[in-house]
């Protein structure tokens, strides 16, 4: 696997937790299943900046 494809995939990854935890805080209500999923959100976008940094360090930016 190539560095760009790692961050490709972290991109794919990002955007299906995102979905999936957006899912679970909709029809969790304010049970166990929606407090994970909005957790599920935050490391989504948490995986999206980690893309970001590793896109800045390749084009030898400041991560």
């Amino acid at each position: 696997m190539t560095p760009q494809q790692i961050i490709d995939a972290l991109r794919e990854l990002a955007v299906e937790m995102q979905a999936l935890g957006a899912t679970m805080d909709y029809y969790g209500g304010h049970g166990e299943m929606a407090q994970h999923g909005r957790e599920l959100v935050r490391a989504g976008a948490a995986a999206w900046r980690w893309a970001d940094g590793l896109t800045q360090e390749r084009s030898g930016g400041a991560a």
